[in-house]
């Protein structure tokens, strides 16, 4: 059994690395960001990107893909959306989101 003393020590480190895996994951999905093409299809996305943090579909059969960006406290999606086709029409990648630099405030 987990003592109150325990417990806490255990929540303050979940607390202490959430943001790390945060930043890391957004760094990844920034850098991924920048490899998908317009015409490819879903699965060469999810390759690239792997699983979306969400998924939506609209009545003509198009899909939009989300992905987290940012830190902890100020999040944007990255956006892929896909043609009736299933194919890439375009690609709406966080305005920072280059891969070029870690995401910071976390």
């Amino acid at each position: 059994m987990l003592t109150k003393t325990t417990f806490s020590l255990l929540a303050l480190a979940a607390t202490l690395l959430l943001p790390a895996c945060t930043a890391q994951e957004s760094f990844q999905n920034a850098e991924n960001c920048a490899k998908v093409e317009a015409g490819m299809s879903q699965e060469q996305v999810r390759r690239i990107m792997g699983a979306p943090t969400g998924s939506d579909a609209a009545a003509d059969s198009s899909k939009t893909w989300s992905y987290l960006f940012g830190s902890a406290t100020d999040t944007q999606p990255i956006r892929i959306q896909f043609g009736a086709d299933g194919k890439v029409a375009s690609v709406a990648c966080a305005p920072q989101a280059s891969g070029s630099e870690r995401p910071t405030g976390n």
